[in-house]
């Protein structure tokens, strides 16, 4: 029988999610930008790329901050 999802499994799959989108849309938004020869002024923040950033700041924090918790909680 299958145990129930305690709340660390869903913040652990949220990172994993995060992680998997925020890097989805940040090589999406990479292949469809203009190549650093080609562009003469740097590249404009889209949504799509503060998107990305976001999920990914926010994945990092949380693994760490679980990491860090898990590590207190053994000690």
């Amino acid at each position: 029988m299958l145990r129930a999802m305690d709340v660390m499994d869903f913040w652990i799959l949220s990172v994993i999610l995060a992680l998997g989108l925020g890097r989805f849309l940040q090589m999406r938004d990479m292949r469809r930008a203009p190549s650093q020869e080609q562009a003469v002024t740097p590249r404009k923040l889209t949504p799509m790329r503060i998107t990305a950033r976001v999920l990914l700041g926010y994945a990092y924090l949380v693994a760490a901050l679980l990491m860090i918790r898990f590590l207190v909680g053994r000690a």
